[in-house]
């Protein structure tokens, strides 16, 4: 029973420094990588025509982002869609750093929601 034990601690240890190792070579992680990404959308403006709201992309991690792209959601008062719409950034997000674009949304908008759609991580 002890010479079970000892070999199935040999194969597990074995077997893991073995995956470790490969995933090293292939550059790969066996960790999940968090992308700490935010997006705000909450500084809404109505004129007398069109709504705009100001998006801001902020950048929580230590990695560079390009091609950030957010959805933008406007709703009216009975919290009725009016429009979806994309926007995207195309520059680089720098680490710890926020860009900001402002978008065109129906005149009727009276709050929004934004979320990310997809990032680049820069390595």
């Amino acid at each position: 029973m002890k010479s079970l034990f000892r070999l199935l601690l040999i194969v597990v240890v074995f077997g893991g420094l073995i995956l470790y190792v490969v995933s090293r070579y292939n550059n790969t992680s066996l960790t999940p990588q968090t992308i700490d990404l935010t997006v705000d959308c909450s500084d809404l403006e109505n004129v007398l025509v069109t709504s705009t709201v100001n998006v801001v992309v902020s950048n929580l991690s230590s990695r560079s982002h390009n091609d950030v792209s957010v959805k933008v959601v406007a709703f009216d008062e009975a919290g009725k869609v009016l429009k979806e719409k994309y926007t995207t950034f195309s520059r680089t997000l720098s680490p710890n750093s926020n860009f900001d674009k402002p978008v065109t949304l129906p005149a009727g908008t009276k709050r929004c929601d934004c979320k990310i759609v997809s990032s680049h991580p820069v390595k």
